[in-house]
């Protein structure tokens, strides 16, 4: 059975259901309570004759009159018995009235009733001086009967329209459901096709199928951003490999003319292994760059220990001194004691990508700064052009580069590694505004911890 078959039977047997049960529970305490309703009537209209009958009795009368008397205000035939069972008096002749309910109610000197079958039978004793008979009135039970009849002679076309009625409904609804699961399902199969490159449109309902409808567009859309980006990093990668490789095979070259010269040309040979060692390095770099992706990607879990987060960065601009002074820019350290809970080496790997980028975007004889702060909060930034707009709000996607990098080497990968790194470690790294305006400030925000 499809979806749509299933919500009409669902919602045809839910329906029939409650008919069943409304008809069970409705009708049987209605037919009790019209019949409990007889006999109580017949029972007070008995209790009320009593008078009449003793009056008959005391003065030696007939009883017939009491007794038709009786039937003319219940409705119900009237026998009236002597304690040894005689007939004495009847409105009925020819009938053959039970003598049990009249004899009980003798016995016990009190009212009996009873609604058995079609009937409803009320007995009572009667006493006057030393005579006493049986006053029994029986009446059918045919106003109740018509009432039960009424009602389930309007039920039951009641319930008729209301299955028609629940099947049309749930066979609309489930037409509806089961065609945009359709579509949905028919948007999955073109995007598993043709790739994230097709357009989804979002189903406009605000249920759970709209919800899981967006969601598909979002992993879409998120798909499509991933596949860009791929794209982006194999022109990239194959930009930044192409160039040093090829500067490595045409560099092995001239060192072998050279070495191959008589005399050899040991300068010459000695610049190029130089630009050889640059271009290796740029190839080095890029591999720890994917590397550590990887390892970020698997989930490696990272060290939990108290750090001193300016200690740390005094040690890792320690190490770009060298490079700052070739450069031209001066690196200050404003430090204060602050302790951070984190994995040391990520922490310095952050830092020096901070680090790296500052000193790719400060002009000559420009300014980086560090600055370390409570809680466990290291800002970083230089007095370059800053970030463009266009980029700010994916800079820290990979192998996201902003429009002013063309002429430097990288990947855009640094800021994506160090984001991850900074939210494995519970912390976060973001974008701050600079002060006054100028260059881009960054900020490591980690767990404070307590010195040991």
């Amino acid at each position: 059975m499809g979806l749509r078959a299933r919500i009409v039977a669902a919602l045809l047997a839910t329906a029939t259901l409650t008919l069943v049960v409304a008809l069970v529970a409705l009708l049987s305490p209605l037919d009790r309570r019209l019949r409990d309703d007889e006999v109580s009537t017949l029972r007070d209209a008995s209790v009320a004759a009593r008078p009449t009958v003793a009056e008959a009795l005391r003065h030696h009368s007939p009883l017939l009159p009491a007794a038709l008397a009786l039937r003319r205000g219940t409705g119900a035939e009237v026998a009236i018995f002597e304690p040894s069972g005689r007939l004495a008096a009847t409105t009925e002749p020819g009938a053959r009235e039970p003598f049990g309910l009249a004899r009980r109610a003798l016995a016990g000197g009190r009212v009996m009733s009873a609604a058995g079958g079609d009937t409803a039978s009320v007995a009572l004793p009667v006493r006057a001086g030393p005579r006493e008979v049986a006053v029994l009135a029986v009446k059918p039970l045919r106003e109740a009967r018509a009432a039960v009849s009424v009602v389930r002679g309007a039920l039951l076309p009641a319930a008729a329209v209301g299955l028609f009625a629940a099947a049309l409904i749930g066979a609309i609804l489930a037409g509806r459901l089961a065609s945009r699961v359709v579509r949905l399902r028919a948007a999955a199969l073109r995007v598993a096709e043709l790739g994230p490159i097709v357009e989804m449109p979002p189903d406009p309902g605000r249920d759970e199928i709209g919800d899981l409808s967006r969601a598909f567009v979002s992993m879409q859309q998120r798909l499509r951003e991933q596949e860009q980006a791929r794209r982006r990093f194999v022109s990239t990668a194959s930009h930044e490999l192409r160039t040093p490789l090829a500067s490595l095979r045409l560099m092995l070259s001239l060192m072998r003319e050279d070495l191959a010269a008589a005399p050899p040309d040991l300068g010459a040979v000695e610049r190029q292994a130089a630009r050889a060692d640059r271009q290796a390095e740029r190839l080095a770099a890029l591999a720890d760059d994917l590397l550590e992706l990887s390892r970020i990607d698997a989930g490696v879990a990272l060290r939990r220990e108290p750090v001193d987060v300016g200690e740390l960065c005094r040690d890792v601009i320690a190490e770009f001194e060298s490079r700052a002074d070739d450069e031209g820019v001066d690196v200050r350290l404003r430090s204060t004691s602050a302790w951070a809970m984190a994995d040391p080496t990520s922490v310095a790997r952050v830092v020096r990508i901070l680090l790296d980028n500052a000193l790719r975007h400060a002009p000559a004889a420009g300014h980086v700064t560090v600055e370390v702060q409570r809680p466990g909060t290291v800002r970083v930034w230089d007095d370059g052009p800053g970030v463009a707009d266009d980029v700010r709000d994916r800079l820290f996607e990979r192998f996201t580069r902003g429009g002013d990098t063309a002429d430097r080497p990288g990947f855009g990968l640094g800021l994506a590694i160090g984001r991850e790194l900074a939210r494995r470690m519970g912390g976060e790294l973001r974008l701050d505004d600079a002060p006054d305006g100028g260059g881009a400030r960054f900020a490591l925000a980690l767990e404070p911890a307590s010195p040991p």
